[in-house]
């Protein structure tokens, strides 16, 4: 009988276990809603605005351009926007122009999400984001 006492003891530890672990965060589940922006604030006040969600990958906006390859960069990066791969192939030697300034807000499975970069241009902007804000 005592084997069979420490073998049910055993047994409800390991569900509790399941129970009371805390699930991993999984690239695959809901939870993920930038608001992004870019602007040029030295020429313009008029600001172009995005919301992207990921995971499942949407985007309310009939403007974003491919919400898929941005989410892609995204979920590359952990969601956070400084560390994304952006387009390593894009060449702005010589590009003049004014500032672009990119923000995203929101939240990535839980975690807070707030970025704010002012890029020399929209050549290093679009370098350094990629598909993120290219709406």
């Amino acid at each position: 009988m005592r084997p069979f006492r420490a073998a049910s003891v055993l047994a409800v530890a390991v569900l509790l276990g399941l129970v009371l672990a805390p699930s991993p965060v999984r690239a695959d589940g809901p939870g993920a809603t930038l608001h992004l922006t870019w602007s040029a604030p030295s020429v313009s006040q008029q600001v172009f605005t995005a919301t992207l969600t990921c995971h499942p990958t949407g985007g309310g906006e009939e403007s974003y351009m491919d919400a898929e390859a941005a989410c892609a960069d995204l979920t590359q990066a952990g969601g956070n926007p400084a560390a994304l791969p952006g387009w390593w192939f894009v060449n702005c030697t010589g590009y003049q122009g004014w500032a672009i300034r990119t923000t995203a807000t929101g939240t990535w499975f839980g975690q807070p999400v707030s970025y704010d970069v002012l890029h020399a241009n929209v050549c290093l902007a679009r370098k350094a984001t990629g598909p993120v804000f290219n709406f």
